[in-house]
């Protein structure tokens, strides 16, 4: 498997994770899903802005990605993706941690393994 192909698959699964959160950003009523299940239902307004940063936050890790790995032509300054894989290495690493020490049982089964992926393909795109 090449890392083009790589960031593809990654890619692809952190977009679901991204789009779980947007959706109970947005109002979803599934609110046991995220954030620990702190609220069974719809989330209140402080958890609903925190789905939709780290939203937009797995949403720019995973183009990062796709950009390092030359899927996509890169808006990134060459002399920046090192930092730009490193920053969503340890994004990604940081939600793989919530999710596994502090999120519901939705998160560790489904988000933490995809955040991991995406944080150690970030990791090696940036020290190789």
């Amino acid at each position: 498997m090449t890392a083009q192909e790589a960031a593809l698959i990654a890619s692809l699964l952190l977009g679901w994770v991204a789009l779980v959160h947007l959706l109970m950003a947005s109002g979803l009523r599934l609110g046991e899903l995220v954030w620990s299940g702190q609220q069974p239902r719809l989330l209140e307004p402080g958890l609903r802005v925190r789905s939709l940063l780290f939203g937009l936050g797995v949403v720019a890790s995973a183009l990062v990605l796709l950009y390092s790995t030359g899927v996509l032509d890169s808006p990134i300054p060459a002399r920046w993706e090192r930092s730009a894989t490193f920053a969503a290495s340890a994004f990604l690493g940081v939600g793989f941690l919530y999710c596994l020490f502090a999120g519901s049982r939705w998160e560790r089964m489904l988000f933490a393994p995809v955040l991991l992926l995406g944080a150690l393909l970030a990791g090696w795109l940036t020290f190789t």
